[in-house]
């Protein structure tokens, strides 16, 4: 009674592995006139990596003619990278959807 049990399951330690790191364009490359937004945009984005592309629910924080700066999790930490403004797409966020149903169309 009382009794520690010396097999009960742990979760296994690892040490911290390094997670690969986006690519960003340099300050040359996305040019000057840095707009800032005042409310982050909802976009969808392309981010490439070393070795793989993915793409992501972001927010563009900030833009020029050429390049917008996204942001989004990674690995549950917040990541961010200046990216063509091709790269980059507008979405809806899901609160905007309901406000826009039929149901709530002016008549």
């Amino acid at each position: 009674m009382g009794r520690r049990r010396e097999d009960r399951w742990q979760p296994p330690e690892h040490p911290e592995v390094e997670r690969p790191r986006a690519y960003s364009l340099s300050e040359d490359a996305r040019g000057p006139d840095v707009c800032h937004a005042v409310t982050p945009v909802p976009v969808w984005a392309w981010i490439q990596f070393p070795s793989f592309h993915v793409r992501v629910k972001a927010f563009a924080k900030s833009w020029t003619r050429d390049a917008v700066l996204v942001e989004w999790a990674q690995f549950g930490q917040q990541a961010n990278a200046w990216v063509w403004r091709s790269a980059v797409k507008h979405r809806t966020l899901r609160a905007d959807v309901s406000r826009r149903s039929p149901e709530n169309a002016p008549h």
